[in-house]
């Protein structure tokens, strides 16, 4: 009768437990609503759960019975750049809004890696089954992922995390929400500094890790260990402290906005208005939303339209069609855009269809786009 050769050491079990922290922590996170991106940065804890359950998988020899881990290796870790570039934005910018869409396109690195390993999963069922002959481009396929899969998650992560930091940088340009006292702003910057000096380690503690074995003869679980115990000291940490921070800093609705708002942060908030649509132009984005907008300024999107209403005497909508127009007017008279109709004009000017161009067109002018043309073509 065979006996069930397993290995748990102290490490072994540092690693297991850890790993559970960190799923415990990501779970309470899934329920908080009030921190901003806390689902991202549960994310990023469900990662590095998911890295630690791996590691004491193989570990602790448990891999030679459970097979779980080895169905969608190198998938998961793919996850960690956009999980913390995603948190950080939502820190610094609690105001901006993403949509599925925008979320999923952030993640597209884990994507693309899940859905080449559901590939090779497949031809290999196919091929086992004898449905197909595949065995060749099965083995093809298996080396090409494990070559280049590692390398990349390490290249991935040093791009979001540059992206991160840049980020970061530069949300200290920008004024405080009206939403965030000056008390929990420092309480985000010092939080997010923490966690940002945590990934530079990271940043360097995991190529050292990936080419260690390339200079010195080292056995694989060998020189993983020093990276995975950082690991989970870092899972212990970030539960501890990253619960703390997420019970102070939380996303606070701004005071009704039926009261009067004070004429400085009017004049404040409407110059950063200007700003965005004058100078960073924008309405050239034929997504812009009150969220993106929030998001660029610092600008609670419900004060967003409280400025607009009561004091500009404005929809958002009106409030960036004005500028499209304007934008259209000179394109339908410059030379340089004659070679373009005025479907074209109206799309390059920010506009998403031709009846809310046409619409708006005439609004703001009183005559339709031709018109407008030929009118001035007179007057010149």
């Amino acid at each position: 009768m065979s006996t069930i050769d397993l290995n748990f050491n102290w490490i072994n079990l540092l690693i297991l437990f850890g790993a559970l922290h960190g799923l415990i922590f990501g779970i309470i996170l899934s329920f908080n609503k009030k921190h901003p991106g806390a689902k991202f940065l549960a994310v990023f804890m469900f990662t590095l759960a998911y890295n630690g359950f791996e590691t004491f998988n193989w570990s602790s020899s448990l891999g030679k019975y459970i097979f779980f881990f080895d169905l969608f290796p190198f998938v998961m870790i793919y996850a960690i750049g956009p999980s913390i570039y995603l948190y950080v934005r939502s820190l610094v910018h609690p105001q901006g809004r993403l949509s599925f869409g925008e979320v999923l396109a952030w993640y597209v690195p884990v994507v693309f890696q899940f859905l080449f390993r559901l590939v090779i999963i497949t031809i290999f069922l196919l091929t086992t089954y004898q449905i197909i002959s595949a065995d060749a481009v099965l083995e093809q396929l298996d080396k090409l992922y494990y070559t280049y899969s590692e390398p990349l998650s390490v290249i991935t992560f040093l791009f979001y995390l540059y992206l991160t930091i840049r980020v970061y940088r530069q949300s200290r340009t920008f004024p405080n929400s009206p939403a965030r006292s000056n008390e929990t702003t420092q309480e985000v910057y010092k939080w997010t500094r923490l966690l940002l000096f945590s990934m530079v380690i990271l940043a360097m503690a995991w190529p050292i890790t990936l080419l260690a074995p390339l200079v010195l003869n080292l056995r694989y679980d060998s020189y993983y260990y020093p990276l995975e115990l950082g690991l989970v000291i870092f899972i212990y940490w970030i539960a501890f402290v990253g619960y703390l921070r997420t019970r102070v800093i939380l996303i606070k609705e701004p005071k009704s906005l039926v009261e009067p708002i004070p004429g400085e942060e009017v004049e404040k908030m409407s110059e950063l208005l200007r700003q965005a649509m004058e100078g960073d132009k924008l309405y050239l984005d034929p997504g812009l939303n009150r969220q993106k907008l929030a998001a660029h300024t610092g600008i609670h999107a419900k004060m967003i339209s409280a400025i607009l209403n009561q004091h500009l005497h404005q929809n958002f909508n009106d409030f960036i069609n004005a500028y499209r127009v304007r934008e259209a007017c000179e394109k339908l008279l410059s030379p340089a855009h004659q070679h373009l109709t005025i479907s074209g004009i109206a799309f390059e000017s920010g506009f998403n269809s031709q009846a809310t161009f046409q619409r708006a067109f005439k609004s703001y002018t009183g005559m339709s786009p031709r018109e407008y043309v030929t009118r001035q073509t007179v007057k010149q």
